[in-house]
């Protein structure tokens, strides 16, 4: 008898107990005011769905949307009964299901009670780099790219440095002087140094 044999044997007899099933989203709050800040899954977009238990259409919006990304992301359930709560007041709730997406800095990326439109949210929530920086709209974003001639395609390992924008130009000018010119070696061999250094570290750039 082989041991995949056995242990199907064993789980047959019921000897041990089945595979457990995914915890559940926990509960935040059941209607009074709460912090959801304070719920917020460190490092990872958070959703927080504001759902009426006893609806089973309700329900199975939440745990189909927790089955998509199970430990993707952080998760958080708002239990209203009749929507004239607190908590539906506190963060103008007017219907169930309702689902507010969070990026990993706690800023709301979505308000929505739509999945597709949930699921477009979290994705770009996860998109969002540890490091943060100018985002379009920020005067420091237009000086960067300013300073790097109008282009507005800035490479992620620059854009790190756009809350401080002459920082920035400083860094890139000393990069075109010390990597991408000749020196006591030619930009060639640099170029080479810095491909092999990238791949061992695993980095893309």
């Amino acid at each position: 008898m082989t041991i995949f044999t056995a242990v199907a044997l064993t789980f047959a007899v019921g000897l041990l107990p089945p595979f457990a099933e995914p915890p559940q989203p926990p509960v935040v709050s059941s209607g009074e005011e709460v912090d959801l800040f304070k719920h917020r899954a460190p490092e990872r977009p958070t959703v927080f769905v504001f759902v009426k238990p006893t609806s089973t259409l309700e329900r199975d919006f939440l745990n189909n949307l927790h089955r998509k990304f199970g430990d993707k992301i952080g998760f958080g359930v708002v239990q209203l009964k009749s929507g004239d709560e607190p908590v539906a007041k506190q963060y103008e709730v007017k219907e169930t299901p309702t689902a507010l997406v969070y990026d990993r800095r706690g800023r709301l990326v979505t308000r929505s009670s739509d999945a597709a439109a949930i699921e477009a949210a979290v994705m770009k929530a996860a998109q969002v780099m540890r490091i943060d920086w100018a985002e379009e709209g920020d005067p420091r974003f237009e000086e960067v790219v300013r300073l790097l001639g109008g282009r507005r395609q800035i490479p992620g390992i620059l854009r790190t440095m756009s809350l401080k924008p002459q920082y920035m130009a400083y860094i890139n000018d000393l990069s075109r002087v010390a990597h991408f010119s000749d020196g006591f070696l030619n930009r060639r061999i640099k170029e080479m140094i810095a491909t092999y250094v990238s791949a061992l570290n695993q980095c893309k750039y």
